[in-house]
């Protein structure tokens, strides 16, 4: 690595014990990292790692995600095997657009789903369909008035 960025051995301990580096030094490394693919269970592990470090579900812009892969594209089978490796690890993958039309993934613990979500019994779905048909009548006279 030293002799890649043309810098002592120092300098490449110092990078490692605290995490920083001249960027102008460390674009060769970039360089020859840059097209390495990781696999999908190690892209897993590492979305889950940023939602532990939020605390938070996490979106993702494609750009941002596709450079976590190492990939230059994201095909389906590269998403797919990504969500089924996630799924494993209980976490929902989802690829949606944001909110300004962008196409987006977003990371979610499914134990936080299934907290924040009203599971739907026979009686609510009877409440829903109740709601629905008295509109629907109420349309149907205003209609005929």
């Amino acid at each position: 690595m030293a002799e890649e960025c043309d810098v002592a051995t120092g300098s490449i301990q110092r990078w490692y014990s605290t995490g920083r580096a001249k960027s102008d030094k460390i674009r060769p490394l970039e360089e020859m990292i840059a097209h390495t693919r990781i696999p999908a269970y190690q892209i897993a592990e590492n979305l889950i790692e940023i939602y532990w470090h939020v605390k938070k579900p996490i979106s993702l812009q494609h750009n941002q995600l596709r450079d976590i892969t190492g990939r230059e594209r994201l095909s389906d089978s590269v998403i797919d095997e990504i969500t089924e490796e996630l799924h494993e690890r209980d976490f929902i993958f989802v690829e949606d657009l944001d909110d300004d039309g962008r196409l987006a993934y977003f990371v979610v613990r499914k134990k936080w789903l299934t907290k924040k979500t009203k599971t739907v019994n026979e009686s609510v779905l009877k409440d829903y369909y109740r709601t629905v048909i008295e509109l629907e009548q109420e349309e149907e006279e205003e209609e005929d008035d």
